[in-house]
């Protein structure tokens, strides 16, 4: 039963012409709970405190709350006080006309060609979601995370917030948080950028949409790498863009097959530091290609740096950005790979002449992001707890994966090989004799083992049969149980 506080305070209409006081009062506290401004279950306070509230006699309230019991709309019990009845007489009036009258088919709204590609996530597989094990891919360890840390940092912020914090934000985000990403990524990956090409979004897919809108009309080509990432391809699909599948080797896109499919296309989509799936790099000469298309055509290229800064040999790669400065290049990374994923923060550098355009496309959508957490991030990273959260979680996932190397190689021989990586939270095991990669994913769930099927993020690609093994979500224990399990089934 809801509680209710010790005044009920109804807009009261005025009685009508010579309308007495109880017929007044029984009228508007009937229509009150048949519009459902008085709620079933809502207690009512003492008929002594109501007639003090409305200025009238009592003797009138009790009257009218009487008729209201006789006719089911209240209900009284001893101790409990006087409430809205939960099932209305009026209830079972409407279900009579409605068994009366005949069905009518009501016309259904009819989602647009962007709604419906919308409609087919590849996130609502039920597949993706599930229980973090060995050997969950594209997913950080969150154990490791400091939460008092950062709830000491949110508190903080709280207590200091300023009035212009709390009343708006910038449509690029958090200023002091955009100065401390510029600076790190043009140190650790070589990006050349001022503060204000960077716009802080909720993540790679709030970046994608954003860019689709502002960059793509239906019917214009995009090329896609072939396997890739299925969040992408969803998007630009559903933007109404042809999507060009250009396959993937163990030297990253193969961008002369791209030039050669569809050289007017209007953007590229590219993991070059570190593909995804597949965990190649994408070599310099292919690059300087790529650049050279894009400011030959005026093609946009979006560089999708999603994982790269967990790199376990030497420091992470210089970004395809940092090449092309003043091009047409759009660098996009997540926090929510580098933290953890339910923070929904990442970030774009975006070129100079698309700032502007991007910056009112943002304006009509959500305006801005939280700034209190961007403030709160922002500490994170200049305070140095981002740096050296980093670094130790970049030894964490190299021990892990040397874990997984050894233990794969002993138990599991050449019936399924994994990829040597070199950065990221994954790699790829490549199956032998032809296994069927979907039946082998399924049967491993059986296993209580998680993994993908390559197959899943191919548009035309099938070349060899591979899973996705993910060593970074668990611990080496896990890592170890979830060896010894595919060993079985294997």
């Amino acid at each position: 039963m809801s509680r209710t506080p010790h005044q009920i305070e109804l807009p009261m209409r005025p009685p009508q012409g010579g309308e007495t006081l109880f017929a007044w009062l029984y009228r508007e506290l009937r229509t009150a709970i048949l519009s459902g401004r008085l709620k079933p279950g809502t207690q009512l306070p003492p008929t002594r405190t109501l007639a003090r509230q409305w200025g009238i006699a009592r003797g009138t309230v009790i009257r009218v709350f009487e008729q209201l019991l006789s006719e089911s709309y209240l209900e009284s019990r001893v101790g409990a006080g006087t409430t809205v009845n939960h099932k209305l007489p009026d209830d079972y009036f409407n279900a009579a006309a409605k068994a009366e009258t005949p069905a009518v088919s009501a016309v259904k709204g009819r989602l647009s060609s962007r709604g419906v590609g919308m409609s087919r996530s590849p996130f609502l597989n039920p597949g993706e979601i599930r229980t973090v094990r060995a050997f969950s891919a594209s997913q950080p360890s969150v154990s490791h995370f400091p939460p008092d840390l950062w709830s000491r940092l949110g508190a903080r912020r709280m207590r200091l917030a300023s009035r212009e914090m709390l009343l708006a934000g910038d449509v690029l985000g958090y200023r002091p948080l955009r100065e401390a990403i510029a600076a790190h990524l043009g140190s650790t990956r070589g990006v050349v950028c001022d503060v204000d090409q960077v716009m802080i979004v909720s993540g790679t897919q709030q970046a994608l949409d954003l860019v689709a809108r502002i960059t793509l009309d239906p019917g214009d080509e995009v090329w896609m790498e072939d396997p890739g990432y299925p969040g992408a391809t969803g998007v630009f699909r559903a933007a109404g863009a042809k999507l060009v599948p250009v396959p993937v080797d163990r030297n990253g896109m193969k961008v002369a097959e791209g030039l050669r499919r569809a050289p007017a296309a209007k953007l590229a989509y590219v993991t070059p530091a570190n593909q995804f799936p597949l965990c190649v790099t994408l070599p310099l000469e292919r690059r300087l290609k790529l650049l050279e298309w894009s400011r030959n055509t005026g093609a946009w290229i979006f560089e999708d740096d999603y994982d790269t800064e967990f790199r376990f040999d030497g420091r992470p790669l210089t970004a395809m950005q940092g090449l092309a400065p003043d091009g047409n290049v759009i660098f996009s990374g997540s926090f929510s790979k580098m933290l953890f994923p339910s923070l929904r923060m990442g970030y774009l550098v975006l070129p100079p002449h698309l700032v502007e355009p991007m910056r009112g496309a943002r304006s009509l959508t959500d305006r801005f992001g939280p700034m209190i957490e961007q403030a709160v991030l922002s500490d994170f990273i200049s305070e140095g707890h981002f740096g050296r959260y980093l670094r130790r979680m970049r030894q964490i996932y190299g021990e892990n994966l040397d874990v997984l190397m050894t233990e794969s190689g002993r138990e599991w021989g050449d019936r399924l090989v994994l990829q040597p990586a070199q950065a990221g939270l994954q790699t790829i095991g490549w199956l032998a004799d032809g296994r069927d990669d979907v039946e082998f994913c399924r049967a491993a769930q059986g296993c209580g083992v998680a993994v993908l099927p390559l197959s899943a993020w191919a548009l035309r690609w099938k070349q060899r049969s591979g899973i996705q093994v993910g060593f970074a979500a668990v611990g080496q224990e896990e890592i170890r149980r979830g060896v010894r399990a595919l060993a079985t089934l294997l």
